[in-house]
Parts: C-alpha cells; sequence; structure tokens
C-alpha cells in the first residue's frame, strides 16, 4: 500500500495540506478577531453570545414572517390545491431559512471561535 500512497499523492496531492490550505484563510480570520477581542471584559464575552444568537435570528426573521402568514392562510383555506401550493412556498421558505442560517454562522464563525478561545 504504501508504493499505491506514493502514487496516489503525487497524481491527486496530499489531503492533509489541502485541508490546511482552505483553513488557513479562516484561521487568518479568527486571529484577527481575537486580537479585536483582548481587552474586553468577561461580562462582554458573556454578552457576545446573545449578540451572536440575535444575528442569526434576525438573518431568519424575514423568512420566519412569510413562513408563518402561509401557514396561517393555509390552516385558514379549504381549497385543498391551494394548500398544497401554500405548502410547497413554505417548503422552500423552509430551504432559505436554513441556508440564511448557515450563512449567518458562516459569518459569525471567527468571532466565536475568538470569543471561545478569549
Amino acid at each position: 500500500m504504501g508504493i499505491l500512497d506514493s502514487v496516489l499523492k503525487v497524481f491527486v496531492g496530499d489531503k492533509s495540506k489541502k485541508d490546511i490550505k482552505e483553513i488557513q484563510p479562516k484561521v487568518k480570520l479568527v486571529k484577527q478577531a481575537e486580537m479585536a477581542l483582548e481587552g474586553i471584559s468577561n461580562d462582554e464575552l458573556r454578552a457576545k453570545t446573545v449578540d451572536f444568537k440575535n444575528r442569526i435570528h434576525e438573518a431568519r426573521t424575514e423568512i420566519n414572517i412569510k413562513i408563518e402568514n402561509l401557514t396561517q392562510e393555509a390552516n385558514n383555506t379549504e381549497d385543498i390545491d391551494r394548500k398544497e401550493d401554500i405548502y410547497g412556498e413554505i417548503d422552500k421558505l423552509k430551504e432559505e431559512a436554513y441556508e440564511a442560517t448557515e450563512k449567518a454562522l458562516n459569518d459569525i464563525l471567527p468571532e466565536a471561535f475568538a470569543v471561545v478561545k478569549e
């Protein structure tokens, strides 16, 4: 297997080096965020958690309102075809909410790691 591994590394590359290269920009962002947090108190660090939760919530708020309105409309309508259309829209909005949450989490990732490290 040693020869096969060597041949694969020549053609494909080393997986760990690729991983490190991919993560390196995020590490730099974490270090920058950590430097910005050096002078803050423990209470301010704790408040960052609330700030992170609020930022995630804000990213989803508009979509959640749309989902809530469509759910109420589905509950109030008797037309089965319309209900099916509404639930299709709700499913699409839930996917958008998931993507918005993922984007918000990726945006706060460096700062969150810096807070945990501090």
